[in-house]
Parts: C-alpha cells; sequence; structure tokens
C-alpha cells in the first residue's frame, strides 16, 4: 500500500442513517475532494446476514441488527484501518440477493455508510470522524420512494409498506445512533413557514460536537449591497450554541441559495489545509443541502489536516 500523501495510514469516515437518508450525497462532496482513485466508499448493506426471501421468511428487516454481521464489518474495519485488504461481500438490492466477495484494498480515503456504522462502540471508535444523517420521515419516504422505484426497479406500494413495516426497528436501533454521532445533519422540510421558503423546501440544521478542536479560519461573506436589491436571493443563517444530552454542540441552521462566488474562499480553505485539489463545488447556485455538504467536507479536511501533521 503506497498513499501518495504524508501519511500511509487510511483516514476513516463513519457514515450513519436511515435507509435513502441521503448518506451518499453527503459522502459525495468528500469524493470530489480527494478524487475517486484516492477514496474507498462502500455501504454496509454488503453485510447482510440473509437475502430479501430469507428475511421475509425469518420476518426480519435489514434494520435489526441481528440481519447483519456486525462481528465481521468490525474484523474487515479494523483490517483497512491496519492497511491490509479484505474479502468484501457483496449485495444485489435490485435481486435481493448476494453476489461474489470482492478483494478489497485500502485507500488513502475510507467512508463506509451503513444503517450500523455507529451502533457498536468498538466499531464507531475505529472512525476518524463520525456522521449521522437524519432526514425527517417524510423527506426519508420521498427520496426513498424515488431511488427504490426509478432506480431499483420497485414498485412505490411495496416500497412505502417496506417503511413503515422497518419503522420499529429504526426506531429502537437505527434512531439512537444520532446521539452516538460527532456531527449530526437534520434535514427538514416545514411548509407552514415561510422564512423556511428561501431556497429549496429543505433546510438543513447541522450539531457539531465542542471538542476544543483548534480548526482554520473560514470566512462566509455576505454581499450587503446585492442583498439591499430587490432581485437578490434570500437566505436564511443561524448560528448558536447548545446543550444536547448534557453535551455543548454548535448549531449551524440555513435555507436558501448561495452564488458560489461567495463560497470561494472556503473551498480554497479546504483544499490548502487538506492539501488536495478537487472541485468541490460544481454549479453556480449553491443550495443549503450542497452548503451543508461543504461544511462536512471542511469539517473533514479540519480532522485529516490534524491526523496528518
Amino acid at each position: 500500500m503506497n498513499f501518495n500523501n504524508r501519511t500511509s495510514k487510511p483516514f476513516l469516515v463513519g457514515i450513519a442513517g436511515d435507509s435513502a437518508s441521503g448518506k451518499t450525497t453527503f459522502a459525495s462532496s468528500l469524493v470530489s475532494l480527494f478524487g475517486k482513485e484516492n477514496v474507498l466508499s462502500f455501504s454496509l448493506d454488503d453485510y447482510h446476514l440473509y437475502n430479501r426471501d430469507e428475511r421475509k421468511r425469518l420476518g426480519i428487516t435489514p434494520l435489526h441488527p441481528e440481519a447483519n454481521d456486525l462481528n465481521k464489518i468490525y474484523r474487515d474495519i479494523r483490517q483497512l484501518k491496519k492497511g491490509r485488504g479484505i474479502l468484501k461481500p457483496s449485495y444485489d438490492h435490485s435481486t435481493g440477493e448476494f453476489g461474489e466477495s470482492i478483494y478489497t484494498e485500502p485507500k488513502e480515503l475510507i467512508i463506509v455508510e451503513g444503517l450500523h456504522t455507529l451502533y457498536r462502540k468498538r466499531i464507531r471508535e475505529l472512525f476518524d470522524i463520525t456522521l449521522y444523517i437524519d432526514p425527517d420521515y417524510q423527506i426519508r419516504k420521498e427520496w426513498k420512494i424515488d431511488r427504490d422505484v426509478k432506480k431499483r426497479g420497485h414498485k412505490e406500494k411495496d416500497v412505502i409498506e417496506e417503511m413503515e413495516r422497518r419503522l420499529p426497528d429504526y426506531q429502537r436501533y437505527i434512531a439512537p445512533q444520532r446521539n452516538r454521532a460527532e456531527i449530526l445533519i437534520q434535514i427538514k422540510k416545514e411548509r407552514k413557514k415561510d422564512i423556511y421558503k428561501k431556497g429549496t423546501p429543505y433546510w438543513i440544521r447541522i450539531y457539531q460536537k465542542l471538542t476544543g478542536e483548534k480548526l482554520s479560519n473560514v470566512y462566509f461573506p455576505f454581499n450587503l449591497s446585492s442583498m439591499c436589491e430587490e432581485d437578490s436571493r434570500e437566505l436564511y443563517f443561524e448560528y448558536r450554541k447548545g446543550i444536547k444530552r448534557k453535551k455543548g454542540y454548535s448549531v449551524l441552521e440555513f435555507n436558501g441559495i448561495v452564488e458560489r462566488g461567495l463560497l470561494k474562499d472556503i473551498e480554497d480553505k479546504i483544499r490548502e489545509i487538506s492539501g488536495k485539489k478537487g472541485q468541490i463545488l460544481k454549479k453556480q447556485l449553491i443550495t443549503e443541502i450542497e452548503l451543508g455538504q461543504l461544511i462536512i467536507t471542511w469539517r473533514v479536511a479540519e480532522r485529516y489536516r490534524k491526523l496528518n501533521l
């Protein structure tokens, strides 16, 4: 294993959340920054113990820990963290069947996404930074229907019924992981309040544990003159500190569309502190979800820099 950077030790990012919660979306900006050739990203769905028919026969959902090989998940992530290759299982969502195991070598950045990424302490302690993506139930429902019907060939009625069947396991096994993540990304959709309709229907709230970590100076400029013009784009942005489960958090909450030019300094700073040259933002108008991705990429880059000094 020979990484072309300051260290040969992989940097591990753990992302947890329900099915179709946006885990891959938030990981995509990290892939853009580091480059696909330097990133290993995989889903813990590959570690299901039973295929779809077996789960149906047993009356168990994929969200139940006993439906997944958590011991192998731990062993494989630990091996990758040590810089060693693994024989990774594979699962095909289109057929509900397992494929051939794949020999997989670690890369500079390893992103692990899954339902149970942070479920066990010994697994989550392997990661250098942890995230939980937490859209409201109605948003997850819309995204899951869109993905499973269009991309996986399922019927909408079956997708809705399966989500409702999984809900008790989600509340018991998946949702509690939000309190175990270092960074919690909430995605909400509030139609009743006009204040949350500046950009797309979504507004983002990011909780970050206050760790005492020293961060590089990053500026988010506001163009006051353009904000006084009639056709100016609207942005709702709020910062505050709070307490969640007796722990201190910083909270960023925002909704709206931002011109990419305003974020150039942030994007440049992320490249500087990470030592990477990838293009993170690809559009001229940046939505609140993409702004959330940028903030998460910055935090990952900061932790990456700290561990590679």
